[in-house]
């Protein structure tokens, strides 16, 4: 079965890749296609030779939805399948490593995992030079909510997992920071009653070696986003979203500049209300920091009435930044809309709660610019000729007034975002 399974994954890739290309960023391969009988058969063999009470567990951070990972670990072309279990009553995580031989698949290795629960597991190249090489294993542990996480990174050499580093971590991004073809590892330790926070930049050549360290803000709740990419044409940055006292926000940035980490600019003059992720908003391949505004007329209410914007703009690579887009949120309704870049500075909004946002180009202003209205679905007449239908839920219509058809394109579901990043290059089941 095995043999059937690594010639079918081929033929699919030949027979299915138009369109496809390698994303030239690291930990960014070609995903590999599913075959869900094949997929089944396998876990099936896998499930059968686990330990009485024993069951196969899937990482607490959702990088994948299956248990099982089928990756080439060690690139001779064939794939090896990765997974975890624990054994009922035990707090003992482990791990198995199997391959295909002889048209079966059989255990390779086995290994102790290092916490308690696996928060993430990942496929990069931390410890090898090229894809000839195949990927490390990269498995975050948790082990309580006091201690920090363990990361622990395995390299599969002559059928064995063997573990090249451990590191205890509260955040972390694989990149390349120095920009030297070589992936890099940006570790974040932030200890909340000793109120610190630190950041180091690690790199694995002949060892694991600490680049850079930079002490960062200890007062900060934590950070509840951690971003790598561009940050300026010419620089890779890690961008951070702490919280901040109750339910406010602040962005940091680090970038790798004249041998050492730094910070971009000042954190706190991107202080927001609430909080926000930054992201790469505007999709020209370049990370903005987001920041939130209240719209023109509803700086003097009451904080939670106001319908926040949320603002993203680009780092200028110096102390300063450049406004890329506006957007408004309706997490009530489950949708945003970003604004026109020809739209007025004084754009503000008109809210009907639960029922509709009028944007006006002024505050007492009469010009409409857009409308949006949701629509029970029961309540939608498609023979109204007022409203443009744009997305529909099962018991909503979410509509936009046809005045403004033109900007139909700029309104999204809150559940079409996606996260940051590459598709992953593994199948998973």
């Amino acid at each position: 079965m095995g043999q059937y399974l690594t010639q079918g994954l081929l033929v699919l890739v030949l027979l299915g890749c138009t369109g496809c290309s390698l994303i030239g960023q690291p930990g960014a391969y070609m995903r590999l296609p599913k075959l869900p009988a094949e997929q089944e058969t396998l876990k099936s063999v896998i499930e059968a030779s686990l330990p009485p009470g024993a069951a196969l567990i899937r990482p607490s951070r959702a990088v994948q939805a299956g248990a099982i990972s089928v990756v080439d670990l060690d690139g001779d072309g064939s794939e090896e399948a990765v997974f975890f279990y624990k054994i009922k009553e035990s707090e003992q995580l482990h791990g198995e490593i199997w391959s295909e031989s002889g048209g079966a698949w059989k255990r390779s290795d086995s290994f102790e995992g290092a916490g308690y629960e696996l928060d993430e597991l990942r496929f990069e190249r931390i410890t090898l030079d090229d894809a000839s090489q195949g990927v490390n294993v990269v498995a975050a542990y948790a082990t309580s909510e006091e201690a920090p996480k363990g990361l622990a990174v395995y390299a599969l050499e002559r059928g064995r997992a063997v573990k090249k580093f451990e590191l205890p971590y509260t955040d972390y991004v694989i990149d390349d920071l120095n920009e030297n073809d070589r992936q890099d590892l940006t570790v974040i330790l932030h200890d909340g009653e000793k109120r610190t926070s630190s950041a180091a930049l690690y790199e694995y050549e002949n060892g694991l070696k600490k680049l850079s360290t930079l002490t960062l803000d200890g007062t900060v709740e934590g950070y509840y986003s951690m971003i790598s990419g561009r940050v300026t044409p010419e620089l890779r940055g890690v961008v951070l979203d702490a919280g901040v006292g109750a339910h406010s926000s602040y962005t940091e940035m680090l970038i790798y500049r004249d041998g050492r980490l730094r910070r971009a600019f000042d954190p706190k003059v991107t202080y927001k209300a609430y909080t926000a992720e930054s992201e790469d908003a505007d999709r020209d391949g370049i990370l903005d920091v987001v920041g939130m505004n209240a719209p023109p007329g509803w700086e003097t209410k009451p904080i939670a009435l106001i319908p926040w914007i949320y603002t993203y703009s680009r780092w200028d690579g110096n102390g300063g930044f450049i406004k890329v887009l506006q957007r408004y949120w309706n997490g009530q309704d489950g949708y945003y809309f970003d604004f026109p870049p020809e739209w007025p500075a004084e754009t503000t909004l008109e809210v009907e709660e639960g029922t509709a946002v009028r944007f006006v180009a002024a505050p007492g202003s009469t010009e409409r610019l857009a409308e949006i209205r949701m629509f029970p679905a029961e309540a939608w007449n498609e023979e109204q000729t007022d409203w443009l239908p744009v997305h529909r839920t099962a018991d909503k219509v979410l509509a936009i007034n046809r005045d403004a058809e033109a900007y139909r394109s700029l309104l999204h579901l809150l559940s079409e975002m996606k996260s940051e990043g590459s598709a992953q290059a593994w199948a998973e089941f």
